[in-house]
């Protein structure tokens, strides 16, 4: 539309509007005009580079009179366009070049729009422009350096855009400036020097950018500044001593940069300063005393800095106008000086946090014009005086991480004024006064982590203003007031850790602005009341550790601005849903309650979960598959309940899992190998369920896990070498499972265990010496009631932290080896029921006899004479039953050696000797067969021999025994001998 009207002008018009500006650079002839005849054209082509969403230009139109248009201004009677105002008009789009066809212009305000694209360079031979406003823009690109030709420039604001590059020098050349805006752009460089030669210049605003450098030297040239403000930028160097040549600055602020050394005592001469701000730099040495002579200065901000030396250099008596004095976060040190407000001070806000002074309070109560102290964070101590009552206009008083002792006085009831009382982290003791109930403005009550008792009195519920009270970390004891619900305004209640008892008020339901609820750690009993469902605007409720009981009320269900639910270890029954209104929970924590049921699927609606702890109930069914929708979820922990099934494939969405634990349940099934893709795992237990199968390899690819346990399971196979990737892994629980196969020597990778378990399963092969490369083994090595078999390794003496040893239940033969008294920090072992032989290393002797028992070649202390080294060896049962068998074999032998040669010689006998009767023959073959008999039998000669027979069973264990798989300790320690699940 815009070009439209446009072709309605005569293109004599449209050309002079173009050619104008050219002739006029060219000839820098200030008689330049723009003619009624050209502006028309040249606003239009202005005009045509803006999008107008609002219709705000729809007025400008060649048949209207220009001096009409809307934000045009003309000089008076003659038809010439001097001004051009479209500040806040909502306008895009660009800024057109054709604006330098406005010859006459001495104002343009573009400000606060939206206009992107570069500044156009031909502003710059617009000599008659006064004021120059394109700030608060989207305006991209770098300063035009052609600006610094615009001689009469008195007002140049261009901040607040997206100007990059650094400042022109050739803005020197503007001897007319008054005013130079450029802050919050993303400037660079340091600040040219030319600056100086700007002798009209009386504000120069460059906030906001990434200068660096110094403040130049040349700046003293500009003799009219009144406010040099350079906030937030990476300026360094020393603040110019030249500064205090400024003698009509009246403001100025180097805040949140790098300005190093000392504060110049130069800057005292600035009599007409008011407002000095040096907060957040790298300032040193003492507070000048010349700061005292700045008569009219109003503001002192030297927080942030690393001055150091004392308070007393200040005197607010001196600087009687001086109303904020703020020297927070410093080295400071001494005391809080007594003559601080003599005489006729203004003093209001008195800010000296973060530092170290000592002493009391007492030198502030005569500076009653007062209206803030904060002292916080310093080493304060004494008590509050009960004179603070003397300050009578204070509006926030925070005395808080001091030494303060004693009690909180009740003349604080006489502050009426009071909003702020933060007494947090000191020492105070005694109880609240029921006069703090006069202070009805009161907001801000903060008294955790003091040493408080008594009961919460009822009067604090006058207090009609408080919007948070935190009593957290005191002794309180007594009942919640039962009125708290006439604090409408309260948003925050904490008052966690104390020693509070009694139901939760019904009329909390009254406090409808509550936003978090923090009861936890006290003696709360009682159910929750139906009144707590009216809190709708309630985000965090954190109730745990109390007796809390019974069902959930179902107003709960209403609350849906819940984030943070916590009310574990209580006695709640029934459904967790009254819990679930809320779709934005973050986290949800139930552990160890009596609820019952099963997770409602309502539990997926809040996407954004990352903590999700229902351990220690009574849940049942199926993990629902739809938990797999909380793809944020880190901590997933639903132990010690009764879900039984699988564990549903659609957890492996859930990539932030740090800790998913599933112990004490009756989950069924493999463990599943897509667990390996879950690479923020840091704790994985999958104990004491039913899950059968074997150890999935893809468990090597959680790198970063801690802690994998899987023991007490039906798992069955052999331990992958791939666990031995887990490079971070403290503990390791596979015990009580039937896993076989050998140790994998790769474990020794995993050399920050702490904590390694094995036992219970069916092992075997030697146990790897690379056990013994595992240096943060601390907590317990366990491979007991296995088959292992070998010697053990002298590597295990490496292992000078560990506690807890157990090899018992095992094929292990040899000597113990000596390097095992190398393991001073042992205290439990049990070596017991193995194939052990030689003598114990004499400095286990201190642990008791059954650490080694069912070793029958083990010898010396602990164990029983009888076992000393010096007995005859007892055979192996093997040995003997060959042995036997031997003897015999070798017996039956020789019997039928003798019989047949026996047999030979009465043969002989008979053919060559003369019976004389019957009888004879008789009588000898009887005497013979009585013979062989006496020896077969009545002697027994060969029979003893040839069936040596085991001796009678030894008793394995005397009364005294412990069952195999103890670990047994020293004899001072023996009582506290843990099995092998310890």
């Amino acid at each position: 539309m815009a070009l439209a009207m446009a072709g309605k002008l005569s293109s004599s018009s449209i050309a002079l509007a173009l050619l104008l500006p050219l002739f006029c650079g060219i000839l820098l002839a200030p008689s330049c005009v723009a003619t009624p005849d050209t502006a028309p054209a040249t606003l239009l082509q202005v005009k045509s580079g803006f999008d107008d969403p609002d219709g705000v230009l729809s007025g400008w139109s060649p048949e209207a009179d220009v001096c009409s248009w809307h934000g045009v201004t003309c000089l008076t009677g003659d038809g010439i366009v001097i001004g051009l105002n479209l500040s806040g008009y909502g306008l895009s789009g660009t800024i057109s070049p054709a604006i330098a066809g406005l010859v006459s212009v001495e104002s343009i305000d573009l400000s606060s729009n939206s206009l992107a694209g570069e500044i156009p360079s031909e502003l710059g031979t617009l000599q008659r422009l006064r004021t120059l406003l394109l700030h608060s823009n989207l305006l991209t690109g770098a300063i035009p350096p052609e600006l610094g030709g615009l001689k009469n420039l008195k007002v140049l604001r261009i901040g607040n855009n997206r100007l990059h590059g650094e400042i022109p020098p050739e803005l020197g050349n503007c001897s007319e400036l008054e005013t130079i805006g450029l802050a919050y752009c993303q400037l660079s460089g340091a600040i040219p020097r030319q600056i100086g030669n700007l002798k009209q210049l009386q504000q120069l605003t460059l906030d906001n950018n990434t200068l660096t450098g110094g403040l130049p030297e040349q700046l003293a040239g500009c003799a009219n500044l009144r406010a040099l403000s350079v906030v937030d930028n990476k300026m360094e160097g020393i603040i110019p001593s030249s500064i205090g040549s400024l003698s009509s600055l009246q403001s100025l602020n180097l805040a949140n940069n790098r300005f190093s050394g000392e504060i110049p005592p130069e800057i005292g001469n600035l009599s007409s300063l008011a407002y000095l701000n040096l907060l957040g730099n790298r300032l040193t040495g003492a507070i000048p005393e010349e700061l005292n002579q700045l008569s009219q200065l109003q503001v002192l901000d030297l927080s942030k800095n690393n001055i150091s030396g004392e308070i007393s250099v200040i005197s607010a008596s001196q600087l009687k106008n001086l109303k904020y004095l703020v020297l927070s976060e410093n080295l400071l040190e001494g005391t809080i000086p007594e003559g601080l407000c003599n005489g006729n001070s203004s003093l209001e806000n008195l800010f000296l946090a973060g530092n170290n002074l000592g002493g009391g309070i007492d030198a502030l109560l005569s500076c009653t014009s007062l209206l803030s102290i904060d002292v916080s964070n310093n080493s304060l101590t004494g008590e509050i005086p009960p004179a603070i009552d003397r300050l009578s206009e204070l509006v926030n008083l925070a005395l808080h991480n001091n030494s303060f002792t004693g009690v909180l006085p009740s003349q604080i009831g006489n502050l009426s004024n009071l909003e702020v009382l933060s007494l947090y982290h000191n020492g105070l003791t005694g109880g609240i006064p029921p006069e703090i109930g006069r202070l009805r403005r009161l907001k801000l009550l903060f008294l955790y982590e003091n040493e408080m008792t008594g009961v919460i009195p009822d009067e604090i519920t006058n207090c009609t203003s408080l919007e948070e009270v935190d009593f957290f970390g005191n002794h309180f004891h007594g009942q919640i007031p039962a009125r708290i619900g006439n604090l409408k305004n309260l948003a925050v209640l904490q008052l966690r850790q104390n020693d509070l008892s009694g139901p939760i008020p019904a009329s909390l339901g009254e406090c409808r602005k509550l936003q978090a609820l923090a009861l936890a750690d006290n003696r709360l009993s009682g159910e929750l009341p139906e009144s707590l469902g009216r809190l709708a605007e309630l985000s965090v409720v954190t109730l745990y550790n109390n007796s809390l009981e019974g069902p959930l009320p179902t107003s709960l269900f209403e609350l849906k601005n819940l984030t943070v639910i916590n009310v574990s270890h209580n006695r709640f029954t029934g459904g967790v849903v009254p819990l679930l209104g809320s779709s934005s929970l973050t986290v949800l924590t139930l552990t160890n309650n009596c609820f019952s049921g099963i997770i409602p699927l309502a539990v997926a609606r809040s996407t954004d979960m990352v903590r999700l702890q229902l351990a220690g109930n009574r849940l049942t069914g199926a993990i629902p598959p739809e938990l797999g929708d909380l793809t944020g979820l880190k901590i997933l922990d639903v132990s010690n309940n009764n879900f039984s099934g699988d564990i549903p494939p659609e957890l492996s969405n859930c990539s932030r899992l740090t800790h998913l634990n599933l112990e004490g349940n009756s989950l069924t099934g493999a463990i599943p190998s897509w667990l390996g893709r879950l690479r923020s795992l840091g704790e994985l237990d999958v104990s004491s369920n039913a899950f059968t199968g074997g150890i999935p390899v893809e468990l090597g690819d959680c790198s970063g896990l801690l802690k994998l346990s899987l023991s007490d399971n039906h798992l069955s196979g052999s331990i992958p070498p791939e666990i031995g990737r887990l490079t971070s892994l403290n503990v390791l629980n596979l015990q009580k499972n039937g896993l076989t196969g050998v140790i994998p020597p790769e474990l020794r990778r995993c050399n920050k265990l702490y904590e390694l378990r094995l036992s219970e399963n069916s092992l075997e092969g030697p146990i790897p010496s690379e056990l013994g490369q595992l240096p943060e083994l601390q907590v317990i090595l366990d491979l007991s009631l296995n088959k292992l078999s070998g010697e053990i390794p002298a590597s295990l003496g490496n292992l000078v932290k560990l506690e807890r040893l157990n090899l018992s239940s095992n094929r292990l033969h040899g000597q113990i080896p000596s390097s095992l008294l190398q393991l001073t920090s042992l205290h439990l072992l049990n070596l017991s029921d193995n194939l052990l032989s030689g003598a114990i290393p004499g400095a286990l002797s201190s642990f008791p006899a059954t650490s080694f028992a069912g070793n029958d070649e083990l010898c010396g202390a602990p164990l029983p004479p009888s076992s000393s080294c010096g007995a005859p060896r007892r055979l192996p049962g093997a040995e003997v039953s060959i042995i036997v068998a031997s003897i015999a074999f070798i017996s039956a032998s020789v019997c039928v050696a003798l019989l047949y040669i026996m047999l030979r010689m009465w043969s002989n006998w008979r053919a060559v000797s003369v019976s004389s009767s019957d009888g004879e023959e008789s009588t000898a073959s009887t005497a013979a067969h009585g013979k062989a008999a006496k020896w077969g039998a009545s002697d027994g000669k060969y029979w003893k021999v040839g069936s040596v027979a085991s001796p009678p069973a030894k008793e394995k264990y005397s009364s005294a025994s412990s069952v195999p798989g103890e670990l047994h300790g020293k004899p001072a320690e023996a009582a506290g001998a843990v099995n092998s699940k310890s």
